[in-house]
């Protein structure tokens, strides 16, 4: 129905029509339910149990259903791929693990699990199993692995979604002890699935810069041709351009390689470095002056 936020926005009222409802928690875990209420009941519960008190969640809630155009969905979905609202892209940007929770059709009780991170993926999937939960092959149309599906725009880029049918939502519902069960499960593959699934990580995590920022005060990183940088970054009003360079300067101060993003709001980046064994410096640089955030890192 609608292509972005913006277009949605323009339609329907916050507060009236639908709310956004979200709790920040310091570790490296979001919970989204980015098409709960009147969209797919059952996924703000669900997202809040999971989250419990320690994990973030971003919730969207749709406390109407309007169907215009006949197509058997509530005009407030705005799919996955087009999910852009600020605050979402903003939160999911800060967090390397991102569980988001859906709803499918479906009479039988089943999970489907997708996304484009195999490793919280395949421990949700086993913890699932293991706790009696009935996993399958999921659909090409839920398998979450476009690459702007909102569950991907996570610092490096990857994510993990969960499709449960409309009778295991119900049941978990109905069922509180289901309910936590479930939650748990899911809970104990988030603890075991590794932030970090390429090696070591150094976070920029820039919250607004307008000039430069030398990451690691400073200081050099040894580095080899294999490492890289990979993130995302978007000017603090998401519609101005964003233009974000990274300069990579040897120890005597030389400019050896720069690489740079530029798009207005949202954009997600990977670049590699290519650069022979050593200690360099890095310094982020905001071309454009815009108030920025980057949160993302260096992969080496």
């Amino acid at each position: 129905m609608f292509d972005n936020y913006e277009e949605l926005s323009a339609h329907y009222q916050k507060r009236k029509d639908f709310v956004i409802e979200t709790r920040s928690r310091p570790n490296d875990v979001i919970i989204l339910a980015v098409h709960s209420g009147k969209i797919e009941k059952g996924t703000d519960e669900l997202a809040k149990a999971i989250a419990k008190n320690d994990h973030s969640y971003y919730i969207f809630e749709a406390l109407i259903y309007e169907d215009s155009n006949k197509d058997k969905r509530n005009d407030l979905h705005l799919t996955s791929k087009n999910f852009d609202e600020p605050t979402a892209l903003k939160m999911t940007a800060q967090k390397n693990r991102v569980v988001s929770i859906h709803g499918a059709k479906g009479t039988e009780k089943i999970v489907y699990t997708g996304g484009t991170n195999p490793n919280p993926m395949n421990n949700i999937s086993k913890k699932l199993s293991a706790a009696g939960f009935r996993i399958e092959t999921t659909p090409e149309d839920l398998n979450g692995n476009h690459p702007k599906n909102i569950a991907n725009k996570s610092r490096n880029l990857q994510g993990a979604q969960m499709e449960l049918t409309t009778a295991l939502r119900e049941e978990l519902l109905d069922n509180p002890s289901q309910m936590n069960k479930f939650a748990d499960a899911v809970r104990s593959a988030i603890t075991i699935s590794n932030s970090y699934p390429d090696g070591r990580t150094y976070d920029f995590g820039n919250d607004s810069f307008s000039n430069s920022v030398w990451p690691n005060s400073g200081n050099p990183f040894y580095l080899t041709s294999d490492d890289f940088i990979r993130g995302v970054q978007s000017p603090v009003d998401p519609k101005l351009n964003g233009y974000i360079r990274f300069n990579f300067y040897d120890q005597n101060g030389k400019l050896l390689l720069s690489r740079s993003t530029q798009e207005v709001g949202h954009r997600w980046f990977i670049h590699p470095t290519g650069l022979k064994t050593g200690y360099y410096k890095i310094e982020i640089e905001n071309v454009s002056g815009h108030p920025a955030w980057v949160y993302g890192g260096l992969v080496y």
